[in-house]
């Protein structure tokens, strides 16, 4: 594959601007050596399950093993790795979470301002190592404009205070003449940032970490006050507060709802060894930590928060309480790297991710944002070595995703088979500009499952696929295939391991 991203194509897969082309011509009824079973698919347009919000497409970068330095940040030129930029552009996100992840709770967002030269090197007590700070707040800004994604920043609660966390949204935010609104206008960026997304702390819960905010209690109360601080900067801003136990939880949110437009989870899947299949029982508990959540959220939190004290002078959340999932993905051991985090991906984690954003899609409802844990080199779609790079299988799934599917959540109904205890089929349907989209996983390693459809038509499909589940994409060598055709009938066939997206005009 063309590894200089620029315009890049795969198979003739896309186009410069993004556009889905055709790549491989899929015959109608090719099937596999077996049609084994068959399935059916129905769906209601009419019942719309929530607004998908774009922000669930997110990516996440840390200060973190080669994550920034020697991923997108190359520190040999002081400049961004253009063949990096250009692959993640391509994923079109429209959120980056930044700086950490664990990393915050020894990160002091002052020493990555101002002329490079004069930056501190501090070690990196977390995850090991030196931090140039060559890469900081002015430069992520830049690189998330440069990729058109919103910034999402996170503060650190334990070595740091709530006046830094403040002065942090001053510099991003404000205008004026006060003193940190003029660092940043010295420091060449004279228009207010416009932060949204402030996450308040990473993880606190975790006593393994370098934090002392384990308590629910300890953590609901030092957050106030940063919450205070930080909107009485900006009122406009939007919070995220960690969340972890359903005991945890309950406390945040009953005693910070005013306040909390989101509650962060994290979820990570994994793979036992020598059971591909588990990955997909792992995903499903995942799916149901989140309707655990979410069931919390309407038990305690009104929709509209009433009677919120003037004198706190700035307003309540405006909106209902959702979910973020600031940190998400699959988690494996084995890999290379600092802490094992340079993790290869094959084919059956991209039917994973795909899975993933059909529950998010499932559960549009609630689900506010997510962000891939992480973009380059850890945990990432995209890898790299000092003048290379290739995309990892669940690049496309990203990729496809983000173009394809819609901004609502409709009700489907999926009857199949199953495979080792898992259900064969997982599916989503989103409309959108009078458009439907089923994105249609078959996770059945072996078989082709023949699918009835509810709607009869033109269907024009997309489908991802490799010659295995075990394949993984190295330098130089792109195992994924991917075609389109236009399917007429009411019934598809969709291939063993494969990701299908069928469209159809409604």
């Amino acid at each position: 594959m063309d590894n200089n991203v620029t315009g890049f194509s795969r198979r003739g897969f896309l186009k410069s601007g993004g556009g889905v082309l055709a790549g491989m011509m899929i015959p109608a009824g090719v099937k596999g050596l077996f049609v084994k079973e068959k399935a059916s698919i129905s769906v209601d347009v009419n019942d719309v399950r929530g607004m998908v919000a774009p922000e669930i497409y997110g990516q996440f970068i840390e200060h973190l093993g080669r994550a920034i330095y020697g991923g997108i940040f190359d520190e040999s030129t002081g400049h961004f790795r253009q063949d990096v930029l250009s692959a993640v552009k391509q994923l079109n996100t429209p959120l980056m979470r930044y700086p950490g992840g664990t990393v915050t709770k020894i990160y002091h967002w002052k020493d990555g301002v101002g002329p490079v030269d004069k930056r501190p090197v501090r070690r990196n007590l977390i995850w090991g190592g030196e931090d140039s700070n060559h890469f900081g707040t002015d430069e992520f800004m830049q690189y998330s404009a440069e990729i058109g994604a919103a910034p999402f920043l996170t503060v650190n609660m334990n070595t740091g205070t709530p006046e830094e966390a403040s002065d942090w949204v001053e510099y991003c935010n404000a205008n004026g003449n006060s003193y940190f609104a003029t660092l940043r206008k010295t420091n060449g960026h004279a228009a207010p940032y416009q932060v949204k997304y402030w996450g308040l702390g990473n993880e606190e819960a975790a006593k393994e970490d370098a934090g002392l905010l384990q308590n629910p209690g300890d953590y609901i109360k030092r957050a106030w006050y940063f919450a205070k601080l930080m909107k009485l900067q900006d009122p406009g801003i939007k919070l995220v507060l960690v969340g972890d136990t359903d005991e945890w939880n309950r406390k945040v949110l009953q005693e910070m709802h005013p306040v909390c437009d989101f509650i962060s989870l994290h979820l990570y899947a994994g793979t036992q060894p020598g059971k591909p299949a588990s990955l997909f029982s792992s995903i499903a508990a995942m799916e149901k930590r989140i309707e655990e959540t979410a069931k919390l959220i309407h038990e305690l939190t009104p929709e509209k928060v009433e009677n919120f004290n003037k004198w706190y002078r700035f307003p309540c959340r405006q909106k209902p309480v959702k979910i973020a999932l600031d940190e998400w993905g699959i988690w494996e051991s084995g890999g290379t790297g600092d802490y094992g985090l340079e993790v290869k991906y094959n084919w059956n984690h991209a039917l994973g991710v795909a899975t993933f954003f059909n529950i998010f899609h499932r559960h549009a409802d609630v689900i506010g944002m997510a962000t891939w844990a992480q973009t380059v080199n850890v945990l990432a779609p995209i890898m790299t070595d000092k003048e290379r790079l290739y995309l990892q299988t669940i690049y496309y799934p990203m990729l496809m995703y983000r173009q394809l599917c819609g901004d609502r959540s409709v009700a489907v109904k999926v009857e199949g088979p199953t495979f080792e205890g898992n259900p064969a089929l997982d599916v989503s349907a989103t409309t959108k500009e009078g458009v439907l989209t089923l994105a249609v996983v078959n996770r059945d390693p072996k078989e082709d499952i023949e699918i009835a459809l509810n709607k009869r038509g033109d269907w024009k499909v997309y489908v991802l696929n490799a010659p295995g589940t075990a394949v993984e994409n190295t330098f130089g060598q792109d195992v994924v295939v991917h075609g389109e055709r236009v399917l007429k009938g009411g019934s598809y066939t969709a291939p063993a391991h494969s990701i299908s997206f069928l469209r159809i005009n409604i």
